[in-house]
C-alpha cells in the first residue's frame, strides 16, 4: 500500500461513512425551511395559514406547555442522536492485508474464525469448544478443554501470535488465549 489512491480505497472500505448523518440533517433543515417560507409567503400576502400559524406555534412553543415540551424533547432526542452519529468511531470490523497489487481488506470474522480453528487444532478439541472474539487490537480466544485434559494456553496464544505475524494485518492483532477451568464432555 504505497500509492495515495490505495490508501484511499483501503481507507474507504475499512471505515463507514458518515454522510448519512449530514443527509438527516440537511433535509430536516431543508423541510423546516420550506414550511416557514410557506407560512411566511401566505401571512404576508394575508391568506390564512396552510398547515400552521407561525405566531400560534411560537406562542405555544415559548409558552411552556405541552407542544412546547415536545417540541424541545424531539430537538434534543434528534440533536443527540446526530450528535452520536458524527462522534462514534467510524471503523468497521475489517482489516487490511498489504498486498503486491492492490490491498486485501479481511473481515473480523474470517480472522476470529481462522483462529478459532488453528486453536482447537492446537488444544486437541472440537470447534464448539473455542469462541473467539476480536477487538480493535486484541483477539481473546476462550477455550473449553475436554474433561481431563489440560491445555496450555501460554503455548497456543504464541503460537496463534506467530501465525498471525507473516500475515500482516493492520491494524495489527495480538492474540490472548483464556482456558476455562471447567471441563465439558466431548
Amino acid at each position: 500500500m504505497n500509492t495515495a489512491p490505495e490508501r484511499r480505497m483501503a481507507r474507504r472500505m475499512t471505515h463507514r461513512s458518515r454522510s448519512v448523518w449530514v443527509c438527516v440533517a440537511l433535509a430536516a433543515f431543508v423541510i423546516a425551511a420550506v414550511v416557514v417560507i410557506a407560512e411566511a409567503v401566505r401571512a404576508g400576502l394575508g391568506a390564512p395559514a396552510l398547515w400552521l400559524s407561525l405566531p400560534e406555534v411560537w406562542a405555544q412553543i415559548t409558552g411552556g406547555g405541552p407542544v412546547g415540551v415536545a417540541v424541545a424533547i424531539v430537538a434534543g432526542l434528534a440533536g443527540i442522536l446526530c450528535v452520536w452519529g458524527a462522534l462514534s468511531p467510524g471503523r468497521t470490523g475489517r482489516r487490511i492485508i498489504s498486498a503486491d497489487r492492490a490491498p486485501i481488506v479481511v473481515d473480523d470474522a474470517i480472522v476470529a474464525g481462522t483462529l478459532s480453528r488453528g486453536a482447537a487444532r492446537r488444544a486437541s478439541v472440537g470447534a464448539p469448544h473455542v469462541a473467539t472474539r476480536v477487538s480493535r487490537r486484541r483477539a481473546d480466544v476462550r477455550i473449553t478443554p475436554a474433561t481431563g485434559f489440560s491445555v496450555a494456553g501460554t503455548e497456543i496464544a504464541r503460537a496463534e501470535n506467530e501465525a498471525l505475524a507473516p500475515v500482516g494485518l493492520t491494524p495489527p492483532v495480538t492474540v490472548r488465549v483464556r482456558v476455562e477451568d471447567g471441563g465439558r464432555l466431548s
